[in-house]
């Protein structure tokens, strides 16, 4: 039975399993200046969108004191805003499924940009947590159309690399905050930066014009056209396959760990530099800019060494290597040790993501690609949803205060090891043939 059945045999007993009948994929048939564009335009996606993530924890302390909020509220806006993420996470994902991912990438940039600038005039913290829900749900859009949009773009072999230069974006994107936040924050105050998260939205309409869909969608869309055949649904396509839902287990433990270890690390990392280590609170933004040109650098080097090794040994030896620096990092009290060890770390995380992304994009045919990512996404960051809070909580019992809650938080790390280790590897120069 073919993978795409029509709508007649969609409803029969016997539901087709779209992963033993996958269409093999040719490499993108794309011109290199085509790809570099998609490439781009999702880059530039992600570095706002992590302009849009990380203000909150560089604002925090100034947000709380305006709105005479405690700690704990504080961490539950940041929860809220991960609940919008996992919402548009799996939402645009369907959507770039139904609607191509050229469409619903400038539509979700665009929504993030414009609702954060307006998150900038909230009068009180109820506000400023639903300006932060629906920031989220434009941002998780961002991440599952444009993940599925570069891997598409790429040829099979390289697609570790183009992953890697999507998430640079987002390491740049947090320097690039970082700079904003040391010119604006104490002139300007902190609803300035939310102000100028509006820039992306004018810089999409541009760059979206320039954009090619997606290869591999347009394959798709055609040959169903040519064979006369109803695009299965996610759902259907889930309760048909065995495969496609051990998938969507690995996929959605990945990114528990992924999701789960970046906000643990970050919401109050800076907070922490100057509370434990001393620092002002302008050199904990460029120390917190430092580990982002470590992450910048490592995201690309990662997704390139998971096209040479493959992405399940890339994948585990970068899982080990970040538990061990950030275990060393929140325990040292020396504040150079805490730097070094804070640039692997950060190195890392954008090693992790980068080999993360695109392994589970390719977990996924092009028919479901964006449903299956978007749900694994989503999935995964249910449980981060609690991390701000719960690193909070932590901290205030813990005997290490908040180094200990971060230190400790690194065992989430064991769910992406499993995946790592029991799931298939998608690299095609590595799977196993006969």
């Amino acid at each position: 039975m073919s993978a795409t059945a029509s709508t007649a045999e969609l409803g029969r007993s016997e539901t087709p399993d779209i992963m033993s009948n996958r269409r093999p994929e040719a490499d993108p048939d794309i011109a290199p200046s085509a790809r570099n564009t998609i490439t781009l335009a999702a880059t530039l996606g992600y570095l706002f969108d992590a302009y849009a993530i990380n203000i909150y924890g560089m604002t925090l302390a100034l947000i709380a004191l305006e709105f005479n909020a405690s700690l704990q509220t504080m961490g539950i806006i940041g929860s809220i805003f991960i609940a919008g993420y996992m919402l548009g996470s799996c939402v645009f994902g369907m959507l770039g499924d139904r609607f191509g991912r050229k469409k619903t990438l400038g539509v979700s940039i665009f929504a993030y940009g414009s609702v954060t600038a307006l998150t900038g005039f909230a009068a009180t913290p109820a506000q400023f947590a639903v300006g932060r829900f629906f920031t989220g749900v434009g941002g998780g859009g961002e991440l599952t159309v444009g993940v599925p949009y570069v891997v598409e773009a790429w040829d099979s072999k390289r697609r570790g690399l183009g992953a890697g230069l999507m998430f640079a974006g987002y390491a740049l994107g947090v320097v690039y905050a970082a700079l904003v936040s040391a010119l604006v924050l104490e002139t300007f105050g902190w609803r300035a930066m939310y102000f100028l998260a509006a820039l992306p939205a004018v810089v999409i309409l541009f760059v979206r014009m320039q954009l090619e869909e997606s290869p591999a969608y347009t394959a798709m869309v055609a040959h169903l056209a040519q064979t006369k055949q109803a695009r299965p649904s996610f759902w259907t396509a889930l309760k048909g396959s065995a495969s496609l839902r051990r998938n969507l287990v690995w996929g959605s433990l990945i990114y528990v760990s992924l999701a789960c270890i970046y906000y643990a690390e970050t919401v109050f990392v800076v907070q922490l530099m100057v509370a434990v280590h001393k620092l002002t609170n302008a050199s904990a933004i460029v120390t917190l800019g430092l580990f982002n040109v470590s992450m910048f650098a490592f995201s690309i080097l990662g997704g390139m060494l998971s096209d040479r090794i493959g992405r399940k040994p890339a994948g585990l030896i970068l899982i080990v290597a970040l538990a061990l620096a950030l275990w060393i990092m929140f325990s040292t009290s020396s504040v150079p040790l805490f730097i070094l060890f804070g640039c692997v770390a950060f190195a890392g995380i954008g090693g992790s993501w980068a080999i993360g992304m695109v392994y589970v994009a390719e977990l996924f045919p092009t028919e479901v690609r964006g449903s299956g990512y978007g749900w694994s996404v989503a999935l995964g960051r249910l449980p981060s949803i609690f991390v701000p809070a719960a690193v909070a909580w932590v901290a205030g019992v813990a005997p290490g205060g908040m180094s200990d809650a971060m230190k400790y938080s690194c065992v989430v790390l064991i769910c992406a090891f499993v995946a790592y280790l029991f799931g298939p590897e998608t690299l095609k120069s590595k799977r196993r043939t006969g």
